[in-house]
C-alpha cells in the first residue's frame, strides 16, 4: 500500500479541519489509505469511536475524548461508526518543541504513543474547543492563527499539568522499538550534521538494516525524512523570525544553498523568500 504524504505549504504548517473518518480531510484521501504527516495532531471524534492502525498497532479511540499523537508514523482508520465525525488540529513538531512542554509528554509523542486525556469541560468542552479552532482557521487572519496556537499550547499544558493523560498502548509491530530510537535521534539532532550511520549506530543496527526498516515503516527513506524535518523547521523560522535566508538554511542543518532551495521548493511549493512574504506573521 502506498503512503500518501500530505501537501506542504500552509502557514507554519498548521491546519484545522473536520471530516468523516470514512473519507479523510477534504476528501483528498481515504481514511482507509495509509498516510503520514510531520505535525502533531489533536483530534476528537463525535458520534462514535474509531479503530486505527498506528505504526502497526491497532487501537480504538473513544468518542469525545481528546487524542494527541505525532503523525510521522504511518496511520489509517480500520473502521468507524458511519455517523462519526472527526475534528482535528495539526501543529508542526518544531513549533510544539519550541513551547518547551514537560519532557514526559514530548517523550511519549516522539516515541509514537497516542495520548488520551480525560474530557475537559473548563474553560469549555474539548469538542467545542476543536470546533472553535476550525472556525478561526477558516478566517484569513494572523490574529486568528495566533489565538489557535496559544490556545492549543494551553490545552497541551493542561494535559501535562493534570497528568490525566495516559499513553494508549497496544502491541508493538516488529522492529518498532528500534524505529522509535531512530526517530528520537533524528528529532533531537536533525538540525545538526546528522549522518545516517550515526542514527543506525544509536539504534544498535547496521546502516543497511536501519535504512530498510525505516523505509518499510515510514514510507520514505531516512534522508527524505530528515530533509522534511529540516524544511519544516525552516518554514517556521521564515514565518516567525526576520533571520536571513542563509542563516535559516544553516540553522536547519543545510550546508548547500543549491540543495536547500531545491528541497524547500519541492516540499513547500515555493522559494524560501516567497514563502516568507506569503506567510510571515
Amino acid at each position: 500500500m502506498d503512503v500518501i504524504d500530505d501537501k506542504a505549504g500552509t502557514p507554519i504548517g498548521m491546519t484545522a479541519t473536520s471530516h468523516s473518518p470514512l473519507s479523510g480531510p477534504g476528501d483528498e484521501m481515504g481514511a482507509y489509505e495509509m498516510h503520514q504527516h510531520t505535525e502533531v495532531e489533536l483530534i476528537i471524534y463525535e458520534h462514535g469511536s474509531v479503530t486505527m492502525l498506528f505504526g502497526g498497532r491497532k487501537m480504538k479511540i473513544p468518542p469525545r475524548q481528546l487524542a494527541v499523537f505525532w503523525g510521522a508514523m504511518p496511520h489509517h482508520a480500520l473502521g468507524a461508526d458511519p455517523k462519526a465525525m472527526a475534528y482535528l488540529l495539526r501543529i508542526p513538531m518544531p513549533l510544539v518543541l519550541q513551547w518547551n512542554l514537560p519532557g514526559w509528554l514530548i517523550h511519549q509523542l516522539v516515541n509514537f504513543q497516542v495520548l488520551l486525556d480525560a474530557p475537559h469541560q473548563v474553560p469549555c468542552a474539548d469538542l467545542d474547543l476543536l470546533k472553535h479552532w476550525i472556525r478561526l482557521m477558516d478566517k484569513p487572519s494572523i490574529d486568528a492563527e495566533r489565538i489557535v496556537m496559544l490556545e492549543a499550547e494551553a490545552r497541551l499544558r493542561r494535559m501535562a499539568l493534570d497528568r490525566h493523560a495516559s499513553p494508549m498502548l497496544a502491541p508493538r509491530a516488529s522492529g518498532a522499538g528500534r524505529l522509535e530510537r531512530m526517530v528520537d535521534v533524528i528529532a533531537r539532532r536533525c538540525l545538526g550534521r546528522l549522518r545516517i550511520p550515526e542514527v543506525a549506530r544509536e539504534a544498535g543496527l547496521t546502516r543497511a538494516y536501519a535504512m530498510r526498516l525505516f523505509r518499510a515503516s515510514m514510507g520514505m527513506t531516512m534522508l527524505e525524512y530528515i530533509t522534511r524535518q529540516r524544511v519544516s523547521h525552516a518554514q517556521r523560522l521564515l514565518a516567525t523570525t526576520d533571520r536571513g535566508i542563509l542563516d535559516v538554511m544553516e540553522a536547519c542543518g543545510f550546508t548547500s544553498t543549491t540543495r536547500f532551495y531545491k528541497v524547500f521548493r519541492d516540499i513547500a511549493g515555493c522559494k524560501p523568500g516567497d514563502y516568507r512574504r506569503k506567510f510571515q506573521l
